[in-house]
C-alpha cells in the first residue's frame, strides 16, 4: 500500500510543534511513505528530504484564495455574528457570541489542501490527513495501516457521539482521516466537497462550517445515497472519550495535542478513558503515556 500523508500548518507554528510532527513521521512511519506539507502563501520553512515535498496552497488552489478574498470581510463567515448588509447568515437565530465552529473562512484551508491532494497523487492507494499538532511517537506497523486503510472503504475517519446518518450526531474528529484514492467514488466525493466552497453550499449547513461539519455532511450523504462504506474508528468501532484520537487505536502510536495540549506538546491523562476493546484498554500503560505528568 502507498500512503501520502498530508499536513498544513499556521504561520508561526513550524518550530512551535508541525515541523516536530512531519519528523516523527518520517522517523515512525513506513520508509516509503510519502509526506507532503502545505503552506499558506508565505515563505516555506527551510526543511529538505526527499520524502517530503512542498506546495504553496494558494498557488495550488486559486479557488480557495478566490472563496477566502470573497468573504474575508464578512464577519458572519469567519465564525462572528455582526452581520453586514448582503452578508452571509447563519441557520436559525444568532447566539450571543462567535464560534470557531462557523467560520467557514479558516477551515476551509485543510478542505483545499485534501481536495488537491486526492486529485494529485495517482500514484499513491491512500492519502492520510494528520494534523500538524500530532506527533507519532513510536514506529507504526504496515499492517496497522492497512487495518486502518481498508480497501473496501472510502473514508476512515475518528467518529464522535451518535455516529449516525441523521442530521443529528456530531462531526468526526478530522486530526486523521484517510482517503482511498483507488475508490469508485472519491473523485466525485473530491470535486463535490470543493463545491460546497466554490458555490457557497457551506453556509446552508445547519450543523457549523468547519472541515470536520462539510466532511460529515457530505460523507453521510454518499453512505445513505451512493451505498459507500466508511471506517469510523472512532465511536463507531466502541471508542469512549472526549479525545477521540487518543483513546483510539491510534493512540498506541500517536498523540493529538489539540487546543490548549498545545501549550504541553502533549495531551493529559485525564484525556483517558477507560475502553473496552482489548486493542485499546491498555493505550494509556504504554511508555510514551506513562511519563506524562499532568
Amino acid at each position: 500500500m502507498k500512503v501520502k500523508v498530508i499536513t498544513s500548518y499556521k504561520p508561526g507554528t513550524w518550530q512551535q510543534y508541525a515541523k516536530r510532527a512531519v519528523d516523527s513521521v518520517l522517523q515512525y512511519w513506513p520508509h516509503d511513505t510519502k509526506v507532503a506539507v502545505y503552506h499558506e502563501a508565505q515563505q516555506q520553512d527551510v526543511f529538505q528530504h526527499q520524502r517530503v515535498e512542498w506546495f504553496d496552497l494558494h498557488k495550488v488552489q486559486p479557488a480557495l484564495l478566490d472563496f477566502k478574498t470573497k468573504y474575508k470581510n464578512d464577519p458572519v463567515a469567519n465564525g462572528e455574528i455582526n452581520e453586514i448588509p448582503n452578508g452571509v447568515r447563519r441557520p436559525g437565530p444568532m447566539p450571543n457570541k462567535g464560534s470557531f465552529q462557523w467560520n467557514a473562512v479558516r477551515f476551509a484551508n485543510k478542505v483545499f489542501c485534501v481536495t488537491h491532494a486526492v486529485k494529485s497523487s495517482a500514484d499513491f492507494d491512500y492519502v492520510v490527513w494528520l494534523d500538524a499538532d500530532t506527533y507519532t511517537f513510536r514506529p507504526v506497523p504496515q499492517d496497522f495501516i492497512s487495518r486502518m486503510l481498508p480497501k473496501d472503504t472510502m473514508l476512515t475517519y475518528l467518529g464522535r457521539k451518535n455516529p449516525d446518518l441523521n442530521d443529528a450526531g456530531k462531526d468526526p474528529e478530522c486530526g486523521f482521516v484517510g482517503y482511498n484514492l483507488n475508490h469508485p467514488e472519491i473523485q466525485n466525493y473530491n470535486k463535490d466537497w470543493e463545491e460546497l466552497y466554490t458555490k457557497d453550499e457551506i453556509f446552508k449547513l445547519t450543523t457549523g462550517w468547519t472541515d470536520c461539519s462539510s466532511l460529515w455532511h457530505l460523507s453521510k450523504i454518499y453512505q445513505k445515497n451512493k451505498n459507500v462504506k466508511v471506517h469510523d474508528i472512532g465511536y463507531g468501532s466502541r471508542v469512549k472519550g472526549h479525545h477521540v484520537f487518543i483513546n483510539s487505536e491510534l493512540g498506541l502510536y500517536m498523540d493529538h495535542f489539540k487546543g490548549n495540549r498545545k501549550d504541553f506538546n502533549q495531551s493529559a491523562k485525564k484525556d483517558f478513558r477507560p475502553q473496552t476493546r482489548e486493542e485499546t484498554k491498555n493505550i494509556s500503560q504504554l511508555d510514551y503515556w506513562k511519563k506524562i505528568k499532568n
